[in-house]
């Protein structure tokens, strides 16, 4: 299609084993006027192939366009797929989750007729090899504060609290990158959720829940390194006060807190693992952080 209203953008690497029952939930959608971006991140396998022998079946098929580019991490992958995008709205699927039926054409029903929403997300589950379902992340975690056109009040302060956006449900408007920026390349982790409070910042953002994304749960995504993942938010949360301390003091928001709890949390992972020096050290850091604030704050009153 010369002219698709979505792009939906894959990253895909060594996915031979998924990637085809991902591109087929895409191809179900009841909503038709889209492209597919499969960018293949360096795979060694039958990646390329398989995605190949899908774009030999396109016929009244959206296009599928096959990109294909040396290893440098998912966060780049989406940004090579975003910077060639021609639709107006953005959608992210990893190589092994699936889409469930109408997830297209609610979104864009819904984003069509409220102009003033950059980006719309929903509900997501788990499941196995087996397909057994797991609860919802919204049950689970509970739903983001909505008013009754459905979006989401607060929307940085919830995010804040936690990441309630998973991105194989995100509908987004591309013009939001111009405003918020990319991916962060340089994070390997929560690249997704450094993002969200950018644009939370910035945009409407309105939710719709229903379950729109499948992630399949297999070995190799289940073992994460939570070392890493704390200090990633550690780094995003200190970015985002370094670079937008106006827009949140706008919102009357103390991020130190967060800074604070997001240390303490750091800490306390060390603590279990036992690594004593390390959790002690980052105990400290997060008083040090606090008594530094707090004397600003009596400098400044004093003045």
């Amino acid at each position: 299609m010369s002219n698709p209203l979505v792009s939906i953008i894959i990253p895909a690497y060594n996915s031979e084993k998924y990637i085809s029952e991902t591109l087929n939930s895409i191809l179900s959608q009841t909503y038709g006027n889209m492209e597919i971006i499969v960018v293949d991140d360096g795979s060694s396998d039958r990646t390329a192939e398989i995605i190949k022998s899908y774009q030999t079946k396109r016929n009244d098929k959206p296009d599928l366009i096959y990109i294909h580019q040396l290893n440098a991490g998912p966060s780049n992958a989406r940004n090579t797929g975003i910077r060639v995008a021609k639709g107006k709205y953005i959608a992210f699927l990893d190589s092994d989750d699936l889409w469930t039926d109408g997830k297209l054409e609610k979104q864009v029903s819904y984003m069509e007729a409220n102009s003033d929403v950059a980006l719309v997300f929903g509900d997501m589950s788990l499941f196995s090899s087996e397909g057994t379902l797991t609860e919802s992340a919204f049950r689970k975690y509970g739903f983001p504060q909505c008013n009754q056109r459905g979006r989401v009040t607060n929307a940085f302060k919830e995010l804040l609290e936690r990441n309630y956006i998973s991105t194989g449900t995100v509908l987004l408007k591309k013009e939001c990158f111009e405003s918020a920026g990319y991916f962060d390349e340089l994070l390997k982790y929560a690249e997704d959720y450094d993002l969200w409070l950018r644009i939370s910042l910035m945009f409407k953002i309105g939710c719709i829940p229903e379950i729109f994304r499948l992630k399949r749960m297999h070995d190799s995504n289940l073992a994460k390194e939570e070392e890493s993942f704390y200090k990633s938010n550690i780094y995003i949360l200190h970015k985002i006060k370094k670079n937008y301390s106006p827009a949140i003091a706008h919102r009357k928001i103390n991020i130190n807190n967060y800074i604070f709890k997001a240390i303490k949390k750091l800490s306390y992972f060390y603590y279990i693992k036992k690594q004593y020096i390390k959790a002690l050290r980052a105990l400290i850091l997060s008083y040090t952080l606090i008594i530094k604030e707090s004397l600003k704050n009596i400098i400044n009153e004093a003045v």
